[in-house]
């Protein structure tokens, strides 16, 4: 059985929301449910005024990804050093200063 829109990016943001160290409480749960209703109000709005004769509303998860740092306070990421620090060195034309 295929999932609906609202249902995968439910899942998508609760998993997101976990990787950051945000637990999925009943609170964090309603803020994501209505972070996803209001882009599907809007997608469908939108989509309504554009081409009335398509029913499923499309762009959801970027748009709910857009809108994401707006309902979550997100703590920055901590990335580390890909590549060990440069250092300047000698590779053996002239004597070493």
């Amino acid at each position: 059985m295929e999932k609906a829109i609202c249902q995968y990016a439910l899942d998508r943001v609760m998993l997101y929301l976990r990787n950051y160290g945000i637990s999925p409480s009943p609170a964090v749960c309603r803020q994501a449910l209505a972070l996803i209703d209001a882009c599907l109000a809007e997608a469908q709005n939108r989509q309504a005024q554009n081409a009335p004769e398509q029913e499923a509303p499309t762009g959801i998860l970027a748009q709910v990804f857009e809108r994401l740092p707006d309902y979550f306070d997100l703590p920055e990421l901590q990335v580390p050093l890909q590549r060990p620090p440069i250092d300047r060195g000698s590779i053996g034309y002239g004597p070493a200063l």
